[in-house]
């Protein structure tokens, strides 16, 4: 009797488990397969089962995105091979712009993983909402609470003394809820494939060397603190405040000439939401945002800072920015339609410090962003429907008016004069974008969807007001004399064509696109030659910004699918190919687009009972040879990783470990390498080997 009992209850166990392991990957899949074909997303779940140190680098899971390496954390996002402001990358809705005009802080650093709840993505040029989404948009959405008392607390720690710890407490009921949590994260610099750091990524000849005393120094050290409260008066209505503070202090970036000794972000939001005010008007939105980045980065940690003199700062060059950006929407849904107003307006300010290499009382300064206002207005409407039973249609369109204006006080018109042939602070732009999508069921799982966007983005304050004058160092050996924005600059406007088919089932998801992009007045990076001011500025040679055309093409494919039992499958495929108009006037010589990934693919297989998992993949990409020579761009070689990882779950408790890169490969991601105007010369490897161990416990 006892026997059976037993048997009997550790079958009821193995089936209750069998299935809580299904009904959430299928939820998943669900999910996903639920989404519109030109959206995706990156789930609470997957970035929490990862090793990745920031959201950068969790979304390389994603086929079609990739990340741009500078240090061991701060990674950039690239959507296909748009990067920068070619994309938007939000935090629920606000624009967070980092200050570093090398982006080393990237607007994806800015929140921490124990915010997210998920992160959503349009790839391509199919978002009105949001003023600049010309190559797509990157939302990451943080938590709301569940409802009554809950208290989260996550742990992490992994090679090279990585260490992540994260406790969230909330509450939520019928009328009120309120969330705090804090994080707090350390590591020292990683080590590749052959056991070298980062940190002696460059010849023992560079003066972008670290010293000897920093090369095993800390490599990051960031602690955020965050709050959210909302409060319901009304059916319907709710109200919510939210606040952000991350402190990240002393962020090592080899592939630059500096490190951050400092990089403080503040974010605030304020939000009002009615649901259903009648049959006609489904929702109303209000919101409000205000975000401030302080930065301070110098070379005190590298060779350079030596000027074979005593001064009083321990740097021998340093800047000192600061972003600002203040910006709200009210939106509504009207019916079918969605309609809105977006204002913002964003201000970046930049000095850069340099100690000369002869004796000085102070180091010289430069406004090298001279405290430049971008001011936008914009108005959009998206309207949804359904044309029959099979054909669905959703068109928007939206229109901006924005202005840059510099500082005349601090911007050096001398230099925009002597190579751009104008002097020029000010510039508005108006413009439209929208799109069209189609999406056709053959069946209820099969559907064919293909989309017409057109997408805008103005140039940034950096690309038309940069200013760094390096004449009195210029010499035969240095590539350039200075670095100077263009104030002439067009907006660039990306004409996107996608096509593919989705096919989605209960315990399958397949999904296909091709895509082709056509971009007017691209902006690349180029080499200038001096055309006025002789006598005011000596340098010949400065690297500038340029508009040229240039074409994008490629693919992506996914597969998520529950092949029998508790045995999961899931990969991607993702491809593109950047060409660019050549003018020799401008030095454009190479047709081939800086920083354009390589194919990459991804297969992984998960079993999973509910109670326990085992999940291994494998990534691999192609050689990328196909490099811009203008700009000393290099050819990165193609790679193969293993990945694996276990974990069980066990009522509010996770545990899960895992190791990456299992043999222990050197290789290095084709954008890694950073090329003119900050060329350092070396590339940034991936880590080696790499061991981490996630836990949480929820009540």
């Amino acid at each position: 009797m006892k026997g059976r009992k037993f048997l009997k209850l550790a079958l009821l166990g193995a089936i209750f488990s069998q299935a809580y392991a299904q009904e959430l990957l299928l939820k998943e899949i669900e999910v996903k397969g639920k989404k519109e074909s030109f959206e995706d997303s990156l789930e609470v779940r997957e970035v929490r089962e990862s090793s990745a140190k920031d959201v950068g680098e969790a979304l390389t899971k994603i086929s079609g995105l990739s990340k741009f390496r500078r240090g061991a954390i701060a990674n950039d996002v690239l959507i296909r091979a748009f990067q920068k402001d070619n994309i938007n990358v939000l935090i629920d809705d606000a624009e967070v712009h980092g200050a570093c005009p090398n982006r080393m802080d990237p607007p994806a650093f800015h929140v921490d993983f124990s915010e997210v709840e998920k992160i959503e993505i349009i790839k391509g040029p199919f978002d009105v909402r949001h003023q600049g989404s010309m190559g797509g948009l990157v939302n990451i959405i943080t938590k709301k609470p569940d409802k009554g008392f809950k208290l989260n607390l996550n742990a992490s720690v992994g090679s090279f003394n990585f260490i992540n710890l994260s406790p969230v407490i909330s509450y939520a009921d019928n009328r009120f809820y309120g969330l705090a949590g804090y994080s707090y994260k350390y590591s020292k610099p990683y080590e590749d494939g052959d056991g070298k750091k980062i940190t002696q990524v460059h010849p023992s000849t560079s003066p972008n060397r670290y010293k000897p005393e920093f090369i095993n120094s800390k490599a990051f050290e960031i602690n955020t603190y965050w709050a959210k409260f909302g409060l319901k008066p009304l059916e319907n209505h709710e109200l919510e405040l939210a606040y952000t503070r991350q402190s990240a202090k002393h962020v090592l970036y080899p592939a630059l000439m500096m490190d951050a000794d400092y990089d403080d972000t503040d974010r605030f939001s304020f939000s009002y939401k009615v649901g259903k005010v009648s049959d006609l008007i489904k929702s109303l939105n209000f919101h409000v945002y205000y975000t401030k980045v302080e930065h301070w980065m110098d070379d005190r940690f590298r060779a350079s800072s030596a000027r074979g003199y005593s001064k009083p700062d321990p740097w021998g060059m340093a800047t000192y920015a600061e972003t600002k950006t203040l910006g709200g929407r009210i939106e509504g849904e009207i019916g079918n339609f969605l309609v809105g107003f977006e204002a913002y307006k964003r201000n970046w300010d930049a000095t850069n410090y340099m100690w000369p290499t002869m004796m000085a009382s102070a180091p010289n300064r430069q406004f090298i962003i001279p405290d430049v206002d971008i001011t936008n207005l914009g108005v959009f409407g998206e309207y949804k429907t359904k044309l029959s039973d099979k054909l669905r249609l959703s068109a928007g369109l939206r229109l901006d008016t924005t202005k840059s204006e510099a500082n005349s006080s601090k911007a050096n018109t001398n230099l925009y004069f002597a190579y751009k042939n104008t002097r020029s602070t000010s510039k508005t732009d108006t413009y439209p974008s929208g799109n069209v999508q189609i999406f056709y069921s053959f069946t209820p799982e099969l559907e064919l969807f293909g989309g017409l966007g057109y997408g805008v983005r103005v140039p940034d304050q950096q690309e038309r007001y940069f200013a760094l004058n390096r004449a009195a160092m210029c010499n035969a050996t240095m590539p350039f004399c200075a670095w100077v924005g263009n104030p002439e600059l067009k907006p660039s406007k990306n004409t996107e064509l996608d096509l593919g088919l989705k096919y989605s089932s209960q315990r399958l998801l397949v999904k296909g696109t091709a895509f082709y992009s056509l971009v007017k007045d691209y902006i690349t990076i180029h080499r200038q030659r001096r055309q006025n001011g002789s006598d005011v500025v000596p340098g010949d040679s400065a690297m500038s910004y340029a508009n040229v055309d240039a074409v994008f093409y490629g693919f992506e494919a996914d597969i998520r699918a529950n092949l029998f039992g508790n045995l999961f499958l899931f990969g991607g495929v993702s491809y593109v190919e950047g060409r660019k108009d050549r003018d020799s006037r401008l030095n454009i010589n190479d047709k081939d687009v800086a920083e354009v990934p390589p194919l990459k693919t991804r297969l992984g297989l998960r079993y999973d009972t509910g109670l326990w998992f085992m999940e291994g993949e494998v990534v691999a990409t192609a050689t990328q040879n196909k490099v811009d020579s203008d700009l000393k761009e290099q050819k990165t070689s193609g790679y193969g990783v293993l990945n694996l990882k276990a974990g069980v779950n066990w009522k509010g408790l996770s545990l899960m470990a895992g190791v990456d890169n299992v043999l222990d490969k050197k290789y290095y991601e084709h954008t890694s390498f950073i090329r003119h105007p900050f060329m350092t010369g070396v590339k940034v490897p991936e880590p080696g080997r790499t061991f981490f161990l996630n836990a949480s416990y929820r009540f």
